[in-house]
C-alpha cells in the first residue's frame, strides 16, 4: 500500500492499471484529456502488458472496446459530455449484447464546458449501470469495484462509472494506492463467456432474442440483469471492505450523520461532500438533517429508500441536471421509489450545480431549512433552483 497526491482523472488510470486491463480505448475530449495521456504514458513506459487503442473519434473508442470484450478482455474507455453523446449508438450495443465494459465519464454539461450530470443523464436507456462518486479515492475504488460487479456472472452489464469534470478530474488529494498483489487476488481475470446465438436462447443468463424466439425475452433478461446489480454490488462493497478497509455505504446509498435525523438530503457527486459540511454545522445548532448519498442510479436504490422514507419526515433531493419539461432524474426516481408507501415523507426538488454553477454550504444549509420547514406542515415552494 502507498499513497500519492494525484487528481481524479489519474486516479482514474491507475485503477485501470491495478485492474490489469488489457485493451484501453479513448479519445481525448476535455476535461477527460488526461486520462488519456495517464494511459498513453504507461503504454509507453511498459508499465504493464495492455494495448493502448488511439481513435479519431468516441464512437470508435465504444467499438473498439466493444470488440475486445467479446472475445474476452478486460477492456476500459472514458469520455465527457459531447463525447459521450456521440458515443450513444454504440453504447446501446454494448449494453444489449452484455458486454462487462468499464467506462469513465468525466461529467461536462451539453449546454457549455462546465460540469454536470447532463452528459451521463442523458444515457438512461442505453442498459448501462450508472454509478456516481465524490472524490479521487472514490474514483480509483469504484472502477476496482466496477470490473468486479460488471464481470460477474449473474450481471455481465456495461458499468459507468461518473464524476465531475474540473472539480475532481484536476482536482489533487491524497489517495491510498492498494498493492497490486491484493487487487490481483480479489479482482481475478475476466472469464470470456461465449456469445449466444439467436437460435440459443438462454432466459437464465444474456440473450439477444430474435429468430423464433419472444421478441421481448431480450428486454426483459437485460432489464432483470441490470436490477442484479444492486446484490451483486452489495456483496462486493463488502468484499471491498474486508479487503482494502474501505466502504462506501452499502454501495447503492451512503448514509452520513443519519443516526437521529428527521429530514435527509439526497445528493451525489462532488457536491455530495459539500452537503457534508452542511449537514455536521447544522446538527451542531440541533436540526437533525442528514444526507443520504446517491451512489447508483442504475439500478436505483428502491429497497433502500423505501426504507429511509419510513423513518424520515421529509427528503430533499438535489439534481444537478434536469430532464427539461420534467423535472430532476432523482427527484422523479425516488418519489416513485416512495409511492406505495402507506405515510410517506415530505419530498422537496431542488436544481443546483447545472453549467458548473458554485454550490457552497450555506446553500444546502438552505435546502436542510427548507425540508425541516416542509416536514413541519409549513408552506414551501415544491421545487427550487440552488
Amino acid at each position: 500500500m502507498s499513497y500519492e497526491v494525484m487528481v481524479g482523472n489519474k486516479a482514474a488510470a491507475t485503477a485501470v492499471k491495478l485492474a490489469r486491463v488489457q485493451v484501453a480505448s479513448a479519445f481525448p475530449i476535455t476535461p477527460q484529456t488526461t486520462i488519456t495521456q495517464y494511459l498513453s504514458e504507461m503504454y509507453a513506459n511498459g508499465e504493464w502488458d495492455f494495448d493502448f487503442v488511439n481513435v479519431e473519434g468516441e464512437l470508435t473508442s465504444q467499438v473498439v472496446v466493444q470488440a475486445a470484450s467479446r472475445v474476452g478482455a478486460r477492456v476500459f474507455t472514458c469520455t465527457s459530455g459531447p463525447g459521450l453523446l456521440y458515443m450513444h449508438h454504440p453504447m446501446q450495443v454494448t449494453g444489449s449484447s452484455r458486454l462487462p465494459v468499464v467506462m469513465a465519464v468525466v461529467h461536462r454539461g451539453y449546454k457549455g464546458m462546465q460540469p454536470d450530470h447532463s452528459d451521463l443523464m442523458s444515457q438512461q436507456w442505453t442498459g448501462w449501470s450508472h454509478w456516481y462518486v465524490e472524490h479521487a479515492q472514490e474514483v480509483l475504488d469504484s472502477i476496482l469495484m466496477a470490473y468486479k460487479v460488471a464481470e460477474d456472472e449473474r450481471v455481465r452489464i456495461p458499468i459507468a462509472v461518473g464524476y465531475d469534470g474540473y472539480v475532481l478530474s484536476y482536482t489533487a488529494e491524497p489517495v491510498e494506492i492498494p498493492d497490486q498483489e491484493l487487487v490481483d487476488e480479489w479482482l481475478p481475470p475476466n472469464k470470456a463467456i461465449p456469445p449466444i446465438l439467436p437460435d440459443q436462447v438462454d432466459p437464465e443468463t444474456f440473450s439477444r432474442g430474435w429468430g423464433g424466439g419472444d421478441p421481448q425475452l431480450p428486454w426483459k433478461t437485460h432489464h432483470e440483469a441490470v436490477l442484479r446489480v444492486e446484490e451483486v454490488l452489495k456483496e462486493t462493497m463488502d468484499s471491498f471492505e474486508k479487503t482494502f478497509g474501505r466502504r462506501y455505504g452499502n454501495g447503492m446509498i451512503e448514509p452520513y450523520m443519519m443516526e437521529d435525523a428527521e429530514c435527509a438530503i439526497v445528493a451525489m457527486g462532488t457536491i455530495a461532500g459539500t452537503a457534508k459540511a452542511a449537514v455536521e454545522k447544522m446538527q451542531a445548532e440541533g436540526k437533525k438533517v442528514g444526507l443520504l448519498k446517491l451512489r447508483s442510479f442504475i439500478p436505483f436504490p428502491v429497497k433502500d429508500f423505501q426504507e429511509w422514507g419510513k423513518k424520515l419526515d421529509g427528503i430533499a433531493v438535489v439534481d444537478r441536471s434536469i430532464c427539461p419539461g420534467k423535472g430532476g432524474p432523482a427527484f422523479s426516481k425516488l418519489r416513485d421509489s416512495l409511492y406505495d408507501l402507506e405515510e410517506r415523507p415530505k419530498i422537496l426538488q431542488f436544481h443546483a450545480g447545472l453549467g458548473g454553477k458554485e454550490v457552497r454550504t450555506h446553500d444546502f444549509e438552505m435546502v436542510g431549512d427548507r425540508i425541516l420547514e416542509a416536514a413541519a406542515g409549513k408552506e414551501v415552494d415544491l421545487v427550487t433552483w440552488v
